[in-house]
């Protein structure tokens, strides 16, 4: 009787435990199964996909705002070269610039031109990149910037009455998408042959006139129009899709 009693007991367990193992066994595959379909549907989201799912606070800045992150390079490289880029491109602006002066110059002036123009010690901010899918045979990206710089920027303003005033330009802020275009691609060293630089989106532009030496009430409304005329220089010359070329290989890139 007690090797009866044995003989179930042993079955009964040995029954148990197969039962035990099958479960696990079949836990343990519909988890890998379940895990296997997380991932593949994790692998086939985009970036807007996930940030629905979860918000920003749950992932870490270099995730969320990975292209700030990769611009400190960018930014700590520009400080280094900002004395050599200010005196190349000031003399390129002041170039850009002071024709589009003179023909939105206001009728009470006879002359505007630029007396100084160097922007300074303060380099800009990239703030953003994104890369422009275009399809054609170039390189797209627009950068965003930010710049609070310290310009010494001083206007040579005549006016019809035979009035001078030295007008400065001064604490700038400026907040926009430049867009860089690189083309045409090319199997010689850098690549590229001319760069091609645009104002895609001018989100914020300020400064300050101060006249040097001068009483700007003699001319009523200068100063208003000299802001205005100043704003549309600036957009008119580089705000897109007016482009400025820069060449770095020989050929004609109109």
């Amino acid at each position: 009787m007690a090797f009866f009693f044995g003989l179930v007991c042993g079955v009964l367990f040995g029954f148990a435990l197969v039962v035990g193992f099958v479960k696990s066994e079949n836990s343990r595959s519909k988890g890998r199964s379940q895990l296997a379909t997380t991932i593949a549907a994790f692998a086939r989201m985009t970036v807007d996909d996930s940030r629905k799912i979860l918000p920003s606070e749950y992932y870490p800045s270099w995730v969320v705002f990975s292209h700030r992150q990769k611009l400190k390079w960018l930014n700590a490289h520009l400080m280094k070269i900002w004395p050599y880029v200010n005196e190349a491109a000031s003399e390129l602006i002041k170039t850009s610039v002071e024709p589009v002066l003179e023909q939105y110059r206001p009728i009470i002036l006879s002359s505007l031109k630029f007396s100084k123009f160097t922007l300074g010690t303060v380099a800009p901010q990239f703030t953003g990149v994104t890369i422009v899918e275009d399809g054609g045979d170039g390189i797209t990206m627009d950068l965003e910037m930010q710049w609070d710089g310290n310009p010494n920027i001083i206007l040579d303003v005549k006016t019809r009455l035979g009035v001078a005033l030295p007008v400065q330009v001064k604490d700038i802020g400026f907040t926009g998408v430049f867009r860089l275009i690189f083309k045409p691609l090319v199997d010689e060293f850098p690549c590229f042959g001319a760069v091609c630089y645009s104002l895609r989106e001018k989100k914020d532009l300020d400064f300050k006139l101060k006249v040097i030496g001068g009483d700007i009430s003699t001319v009523p409304g200068l100063f208003g129009a000299i802001d205005g005329v100043i704003r549309d220089a600036v957009e008119d010359s580089v705000t897109w899709p007016v482009r400025k070329v820069v060449p770095i290989l020989p050929g004609d890139y109109r």
